[in-house]
């Protein structure tokens, strides 16, 4: 995809990427749903394939149709084990699926600029950009101030190092250059390619990275939100996918935190952002920085229609924050009420979120939101895998609830150290007399 030209992305990625895409998202979901099922029958058609149940698949398939035995060789991740034993046969089939999972993200990461050399390029574009607005070219040249700066033009902010001059950043050759003004050009036209182009890549591109948020791999679920800021900034302003963004995925979202599973540990902030995001876009007109970054901007009501809101200036630059759904949607308005926050407390919500605009303060309202829910919500969820990844973290783990921590108070006395004790003991050391010039005396 990235060595293809921008003029052929219809005609020679379409026919590639349309069926890939859908085989994708058929395979992911076979693979990870017995996981997330975690039923006894499910649990046993993840079991790879070894030498004594080869006579049993070759009668499945035989007795049945080609749909239902793909669904268990997918569960299994395609493995033949032969002779190995059961524990390394099973490491084996867990590994390949989230390889597969990593795989997929980090390709569509790379496509969508958000990794790689493409990613690379956005860097080095902010690093100039930075240094013309301070005036200061040898920025261009230089790195981290604990690192030897470059005499030798233009370095990358890759942060790699020489490994002998340990210099920050590759160096940037003239041919680079020409060669990242290139993709530059390419990576809007991307974007919009796979996302707005053609509904058979679109559609299987999203739902496939909107299911793989709820897969309990956090390496994935951490990339697969970088992936969701860059949808949003590209296609929240297009209404055909107002159901898909503001209803599936925001519910994937919410209940990855509401439910509380111990694989979000450490990613909860990054699914907050998520869905602040998709909240601000969808609802509130307010429209944020790429990757959900930085306070939100919000947009003026239309002057001739006071229910919607005026569109952005970058609605066609996804790159500098893209746009908004100028119709209020409601559909985040229902999946938070059916999760138990009511409509008074949504409206003040809502009003705080417009009143405080910062990146830290809207993710702190909708945190403290979302704890209420999960409040309500305790218990309500069946977990059969009660000591696993599946399993809801406990109060010292969970995010929502990182409020309720104890405060460690102050010493019952006061603390007296080995250092103190030896100081206090020292004789005070008496004050030379007056000098008169007679250095021996």
């Amino acid at each position: 995809m990235l060595s293809c030209p921008s003029t052929l992305y219809a005609s020679h990625l379409t026919s590639i990427l349309a069926p890939l895409f859908e085989h994708f998202q058929y395979r992911l979901q076979c693979s990870w749903d017995p996981i997330i099922r975690s039923g006894a029958a499910d649990a046993e058609s993840t079991k790879p394939l070894n030498s004594d149940g080869c006579v049993q698949a070759a009668d499945k398939l035989a007795n049945n149709n080609i749909e239902t035995w793909l669904l268990s060789y997918y569960a299994r991740a395609g493995l033949f084990v032969g002779d190995l034993d059961a524990v390394t046969g099973e490491a084996a089939v867990e590994k390949a699926r989230v390889e597969l999972t990593r795989t997929f993200a980090d390709v569509i990461q790379s496509a969508l600029a958000l990794k790689g050399s493409w990613a690379l390029v956005l860097a080095n574009k902010a690093k100039e950009e930075q240094a013309m607005k301070r005036n200061d070219l040898s920025k261009l040249t230089s790195g981290p101030r604990n690192q030897i700066k470059s005499d030798d033009g233009p370095v990358n902010a890759d942060g790699k190092a020489l490994q002998f001059l340990k210099l920050s950043g590759t160096s940037r050759t003239p041919v680079q250059i020409h060669l990242d003004a290139r993709r530059l050009l390419r990576i809007d036209k991307m974007c919009h390619f796979l996302l707005l182009e053609n509904e058979s890549i679109a559609g299987y591109l999203v739902l496939s990275i909107v299911q793989s948020l709820e897969y309990p791999d956090a390496y994935s679920c951490r990339r697969c939100t970088r992936i969701c800021h860059r949808i949003l900034e590209t296609v929240a302003w297009v209404e055909r996918y107002t159901e898909l963004i503001g209803s599936r995925l925001l519910t994937a979202a919410v209940k990855n935190i509401v439910t509380e599973p111990k694989w979000m540990i450490g990613i909860e902030w990054d699914m907050i952002n998520v869905i602040r995001d998709i909240y601000g876009r969808l609802t509130l007109g307010q429209y944020f920085l790429p990757g959900g970054q930085g306070p939100g901007l919000q947009q003026l009501r239309d002057p001739n229609n006071s229910s919607q809101f005026e569109q952005t200036k970058v609605v066609d630059k996804p790159l500098l924050g893209g746009g908004i759904l100028t119709k209020p949607s409601d559909f985040p308005r229902h999946i938070f009420i059916r999760i138990g926050v009511d409509q008074t407390d949504l409206l003040a919500v809502e009003n705080a979120l417009n009143e405080k605009r910062s990146a830290k303060e809207q993710k702190d309202i909708l945190r403290d939101s979302l704890r209420i829910a999960a409040d309500k919500l305790d218990g309500q969820f069946k977990r059969s895998d009660e000591n696993g990844l599946l399993a809801k973290a406990n109060a010292n783990e969970s995010l929502l609830h990182q409020h309720k921590r104890p405060e460690v108070g102050a010493l019952p006395e006061k603390l007296v150290t080995y250092s103190m004790q030896k100081k206090a003991q020292e004789k005070p050391v008496e004050a030379d007399g007056a000098w008169h010039g007679n250095i021996f005396g």
